[in-house]
């Protein structure tokens, strides 16, 4: 009972593959080459804006990572400027957009030194107090 129709046998319409397949590199290329020009000039007019798209992408991404460092570099140079000038205790916060999102950094000196006197202080009050 052998059907010629049959999509099983040699002649079913598997035989209307091309006997040859493309490597997958240019699957898209055979796929090209049988659209009618009209498509083809669609398709590639889509294909430069989307590549517009991505270079000025691209190119944000880059203005993003040059501002953040150098933003970055100007922070530091200020909790340098912080760190000689003052004793205090002091929290600088920032935040940045990177290329990749954003970055927060958070730097705090806390100079316990205050604390420890008013520590002393309260004790030797306190001591002064129940002495008498």
């Amino acid at each position: 009972m052998s059907d010629q129709n049959s999509p099983n046998t040699a002649s079913g319409p598997n035989q209307q593959l091309p006997a040859k397949i493309p490597p997958s590199g240019n699957l898209l290329n055979a796929a090209l080459a049988h659209l009618p020009l009209e498509q083809q000039q669609a398709l590639a007019q889509r294909a430069l804006e989307r590549q517009i798209e991505l270079d000025a992408a691209a190119a944000e991404a880059q203005h993003r990572y040059q501002n953040s460092s150098r933003d970055m570099d100007n922070t530091v140079d200020h909790v340098r400027e912080l760190e000689r000038s003052t004793k205090s205790d002091y929290t600088v916060r920032a935040d940045y957009k990177t290329a990749s999102g954003s970055t927060t950094v958070e730097i705090k000196k806390a100079n316990n030194t205050v604390i420890i006197v008013i520590a002393i202080v309260i004790g030797v009050l306190v001591l002064l107090m129940f002495s008498k």
